[in-house]
């Protein structure tokens, strides 16, 4: 018959908890942010009980941990645990291992994609270039062919300004991974939204053309090919959403916008302290040392705006 031991189940549930919480207190030394009120010898501490011995953490101990996990979160966002799980590199003497992580195939999908498109946009610029260099002799001597180029020219004319666009979508995501990478912030439940920012770079390339008139009526205007105007497209989409507001805007009269609520910051509350009460109604210490409580970050929070001002 089998057995069900809830405490070990208890252990195993916790260890993933306290893993994140040494996460961020590792990386918040590394990068001088550590707070003053988190010590790492109660961490370590910790983790010798859970991860080494396999033994249970007491309720002051899980209730620490849950208030360091709070105020580290705050005070090194972006940055969090699943952005440092995803960044980390489990055996750090091999450069490779580092491409293998959740950052790593995100950035290497990325130079496949870009490179992919870059080789299309080449593919479609040769033909281009092929076809108006022979357009007059294959009008002549192959006229059935020509009709078929004809046709082909004119497609590749209307994908060539979504092809820079998706070129310039994927170069904006690569710069964005380099940050990313470098400030430890990328977090794999993003991906949905970055391949989501390519498929929109994609359309903006080509609809931006449509809808904004390149060039000037004078030498001293700005001139924009569409090629160029589809890469900017696809690297800030904003610029279309831009345009579309503008017109929106332009056909109905201005609304004016209720400022959004204010939502007050999250704090964290000192952890409750036993104690024995004697008849003088003051709390007695008890003889067991007890982990060190931690202040709450709003107290925090004002010493600091005190200092800066």
């Amino acid at each position: 018959m089998k057995s069900h031991h809830p405490e070990k189940k208890h252990i195993t549930s916790l260890t993933g908890f306290l893993k994140d919480v040494m996460r961020l207190a590792v990386y918040a030394v590394e990068s001088g942010r550590l707070p003053s009120d988190i010590h790492m010898d109660e961490l370590y501490r910790m983790w010798d009980i859970k991860i080494t011995q396999q033994a249970a953490l007491s309720d002051d101990d899980i209730a620490y941990l849950q208030a360091c996990y709070l105020i580290l979160s705050k005070q090194l966002a972006p940055t969090t645990a699943i952005s440092l799980r995803a960044t980390e590199c489990n055996n750090a003497t091999r450069s490779k291992d580092y491409m293998n992580t959740d950052a790593g195939k995100h950035v290497r999908n990325m130079w496949f994609a870009s490179f992919a498109v870059l080789a299309i946009i080449i593919v479609m610029n040769l033909y281009q270039y092929m076809f108006e260099l022979n357009a007059a002799v294959w009008a002549t001597e192959y006229t059935g062919m020509f009709n078929n180029a004809t046709y082909l020219y004119s497609l590749v004319t209307t994908l060539t300004p979504f092809m820079y666009g998706a070129f310039g979508a994927s170069v904006f995501l690569l710069r964005q991974a380099e940050t990313q990478l470098r400030e430890r912030t990328f977090d794999p439940r993003r991906l949905p939204e970055f391949r989501n920012r390519l498929v929109l770079g994609t359309l903006s390339g080509g609809v931006i053309v449509l809808l904004y008139s390149s060039g000037g009526t004078s030498d001293t205007d700005i001139k924009i090919t569409e090629a160029a105007l589809g890469f900017i497209g696809g690297y800030s989409i904003d610029l279309l959403f831009s345009l579309l507001d503008r017109i929106v805007d332009s056909l109905k009269p201005a609304e004016k916008k209720a400022a959004p609520p204010t939502t007050p910051s999250p704090t964290v509350s000192r952890p409750h302290k036993k104690g024995t009460t004697t008849d003088s109604g003051k709390i007695v210490k008890e003889e067991q040392e007890k982990p060190p409580q931690l202040v709450p970050v709003a107290t925090k929070e004002s010493d600091n705006s005190t200092t800066q001002a």
